[in-house]
């Protein structure tokens, strides 16, 4: 019963952020990089899409800072349905986010209301980057929940130690 408790509690926590942020831009705002460039703790909405094309979600990416964006994603080795909500193994990766934008479809940049500390930021993403990744939980433990914690917005996260 506790495993399906936080799968619900961690998928609600990943729609009450797009339902927020991506509709009503509760903590953060849209942003247009037409002729301007990112700044570090930007959020990068990427669309995600189902075998036949079909938009089914977004994949969320923070900037870091020298064209760069750091992201968590679920390597699944044996793939299929059965699999969909397990845990795997977490992998986290920086790309050039010119780079990523054209392997993967980007839907909008959002920005904090409240800023950013660029330091802090720097900071977590190297502690990130050096540490062992998190097993990745499409529900509980997927790329939103660890964009917010590099953001230190823990609160609307879940905590990734919990399986």
């Amino acid at each position: 019963m506790s495993f399906i408790c936080e799968t619900l509690v961690g998928a609600s926590s990943t729609i009450k952020f797009f339902l927020s942020e991506a509709l009503m831009g509760q903590h953060f705002y849209e942003v247009e990089l037409e002729g301007g460039e990112p700044q570090p703790g930007d959020l990068f909405l990427f669309k995600l899409r189902s075998p036949k094309a079909q938009w089914c979600g977004a994949h969320v990416g923070v900037y870091c800072g020298h064209g760069e964006i750091i992201h968590f994603e679920g390597r699944n080795p044996s793939g299929g349905l059965q699999k969909l909500l397990a845990v795997c193994e977490g992998v986290i990766c920086k790309q050039g986010h010119r780079a990523l934008q054209h392997s993967r479809q980007l839907w909008r940049v959002l920005r904090r209301r409240s800023g950013v500390d660029p330091l802090v930021l720097e900071c977590r993403i190297r502690e990130a980057m050096d540490a062992d990744p998190p097993p990745y939980h499409p529900t509980r433990n997927n790329c939103v929940h660890f964009a917010l914690r590099l953001l230190g917005m823990d609160s609307m996260s879940m905590d990734p130690t919990r399986d």
